[in-house]
C-alpha cells in the first residue's frame, strides 16, 4: 500500500510539475503579446511630443538657459524614451519611420475640412488634358510614321487617338474609379519612361539602316502605353508613396543617361551598343530607385530638391566640358557630367535626410532654380562673350545657388519643428504618478454600503496613481 500511495504522490507531483510549467509558459506569453500591445508606433511618436517636452527642447534648440529641474525632466525623459523604442516591435518601428512625417504634420494645426462635393473625387486639370493629348498624338504619329497613308489620314490620325487618349474616362469610367493624383502621377511617369525604355530597346534591335528608325518610334509608343497602364495599376492597388513614385522617375532617368555616356565614354559607334546600354542602364535605375525609396520614406519635396540639385551640377560638369573640349577631345569627358549627376544624386539625399521638404517647398526650390537659370542665361547673352563655358556654367551656378538658399531655409524651417530626436537612450523601469483631485467629490457621490463578509467591498476612486512599469 505504501509503495501504490509513493507512485500516486510521485504522478501527481509530476502533473503539479507539468501544470506549473504550462502555466509559467502561458504567462510569459501573455506577457509578452500585452508589452508588444502596448509599446505602439503611436505611442511612441506622442511621448515625443508631449507638450512640456517640446516647450524644454524648443528653448534648447534656441540656445535659452535650462533650470536644474528642466535639464533633469529632459534626462529622465529621453531616457524613458530609449526604453519604449528598444520595447517596439520591428515591424512597429518601420510604421514609426513610415508615419513619422504625416504624424508631423498633425502639430501644425488642423487640416482644412474640404467640401463634400469634392471628397474622394479626382478633379482633372488642364495639364493632365495637355499631358493626354500629347501622348495619343504621338502614339498617332507612331502609326502614320508605319504606314505612310496619304493626305488628311496624315493629319486626322493623331487627331483622334490625341481625343481618344483624353476619352479614357468617358470609354472605361470603371477604371478611373478612386483614383488620386499619386495615380495619375505614377501613369506620367510610366507613359515618360516607356518612351526611353521602348525606343533604347528598338535601338538595340534596329540598329541602323533605312528603315531602322521605325522600331524605335515603334517600339518607343508600345513601351510608352504598356508602362503607363502597368504604373497606373500598380498605384491604384499598392498606393505607394509620393516620394516613392518621384523616386522611380529620377533613377528612371538617372539610369539611361549613365548608360548612354558609359557607351559615349568608350567611343562606340554602333547603334546597338547605345541601344543595349540605355536599357541596361533603364533596368538598374528603377532597381536602384525603388530600393532607395525602401530605405528612407522620401517626400516628393524631398526627391524635386534632388532632381534640382542633380541638374544643377550636372549642368556645372557640362560647363567643364564645353571649356575642355577644344584642349582634350577625348570622348572619355563625358564621364564628368555622368559622375556629377551620382554625386549630386547622392549629395541631395543625404542632405533632405530629416527635413521632410513638403511638396510646396519641393516645387518652390525646383520652379526657383528654372527662374535662376533663365536668368543666367540671359545675363550671359549680354556679356557676349562667346564661351560655351558661361553661357552653361553661369546659368547653372545661379541655379544651384538658388537651390541652396532655399533648401537650407525650409530645412531650418522644418527642424524647428521636428521635435523627435533619436532613440539612443535607456531606462530599465518607468515610474508615473497622477494625480485626480476630482476623484474626492465623485466617491462622495457614490452610496455608502455596509460590508458582509463573503461580499465584495465598496471601492472608492483613487486620488492618486503610481505606477511602476518594467
Amino acid at each position: 500500500m505504501r509503495t501504490v500511495s509513493k507512485i500516486h504522490a510521485m504522478k501527481f507531483s509530476n502533473v503539479r510539475l507539468i501544470l506549473s510549467g504550462f502555466l509559467l509558459v502561458l504567462l510569459s506569453f501573455v506577457q509578452n503579446a500585452s508589452a508588444q500591445g502596448l509599446y505602439t508606433a503611436r505611442g511612441y511618436w506622442e511621448e515625443t511630443t508631449r507638450e512640456t517636452y517640446r516647450a524644454i527642447k524648443q528653448k534648447q534648440s534656441n540656445s535659452e538657459p535650462l533650470t536644474d529641474d528642466e535639464r533633469a525632466y529632459v534626462d529622465d525623459f529621453e531616457t524613458y524614451l530609449r526604453n519604449y523604442w528598444l520595447r517596439l516591435s520591428e515591424e512597429e518601428k518601420n510604421k514609426y519611420e513610415q508615419m513619422k512625417a504625416a504624424w508631423d504634420r498633425e502639430l501644425l494645426g488642423p487640416v482644412p475640412s474640404i467640401a463634400p462635393s469634392s471628397t474622394g473625387e479626382y478633379d482633372w486639370r488642364g495639364r493632365d488634358r495637355a499631358i493626354n493629348v500629347f501622348y495619343g498624338v504621338y502614339y498617332g504619329t507612331t502609326l502614320v510614321a508605319l504606314f505612310e497613308p496619304d493626305g488628311a489620314a496624315a493629319v486626322g490620325i493623331p487627331l483622334i487617338t490625341g481625343g481618344l487618349w483624353v476619352l479614357g474616362p468617358f470609354i472605361n469610367p470603371k477604371k478611373y474609379e478612386n483614383i488620386d493624383q499619386s495615380v495619375i502621377r505614377a501613369s506620367n511617369t510610366g507613359k515618360f519612361l516607356g518612351l526611353i525604355y521602348g525606343g533604347a530597346l528598338g535601338l538595340a534591335i534596329g540598329g541602323e539602316g533605312e528603315d531602322a528608325w521605325k522600331i524605335p518610334l515603334v517600339l518607343s509608343s508600345i513601351g510608352s502605353i504598356g508602362m503607363g497602364e502597368w504604373g497606373f495599376q500598380m498605384q491604384k492597388r499598392q498606393r505607394l508613396s509620393e516620394g516613392h513614385i518621384e523616386m522611380f522617375r529620377h533613377y528612371g532617368i538617372l539610369g539611361p543617361w549613365l548608360g548612354l555616356a558609359t557607351s559615349a565614354a568608350l567611343g562606340s559607334e554602333n547603334a546597338h551598343v547605345y541601344g543595349a546600354s540605355v536599357l541596361a542602364g533603364s533596368a538598374a535605375g528603377l532597381i536602384i530607385g525603388h530600393r532607395q525609396a525602401q530605405k528612407y520614406p522620401y517626400t516628393k519635396g524631398d526627391v524635386d530638391n534632388v532632381s534640382t540639385l542633380t541638374v544643377a551640377a550636372t549642368g556645372l560638369s557640362l560647363a567643364v566640358v564645353a571649356e575642355t573640349l577644344d584642349e582634350d577631345p577625348s570622348s572619355a569627358v563625358i564621364l564628368i557630367p555622368a559622375a556629377a549627376s551620382v554625386l549630386g544624386t547622392i549629395w541631395g539625399q543625404k542632405a533632405v535626410k530629416g527635413v521632410y521638404l513638403s511638396n510646396r517647398q519641393g516645387s518652390t526650390i525646383g520652379f526657383s532654380a528654372l527662374g535662376a537659370g533663365v536668368v543666367g542665361i540671359g545675363l550671359a547673352a549680354l556679356f557676349e562673350t562667346g564661351s560655351p563655358g558661361l553661357a552653361i556654367g553661369l546659368p547653372s551656378a545661379m541655379a544651384l545657388a538658388t537651390q541652396q538658399i532655399l533648401f537650407n531655409k525650409y530645412k531650418r524651417e522644418n527642424r524647428s519643428r521636428d521635435l523627435s530626436f533619436g532613440a539612443d537612450r535607456d531606462l530599465p523601469y518607468r515610474l508615473s504618478f497622477d494625480l485626480t483631485p476630482e476623484n474626492y467629490l465623485i466617491n462622495r457621490r457614490i452610496p455608502a454600503t455596509g460590508y458582509l463578509h463573503g461580499t465584495t467591498p465598496h471601492v472608492s476612486n483613487p486620488l492618486a496613481t503610481v505606477r511602476l512599469s518594467f
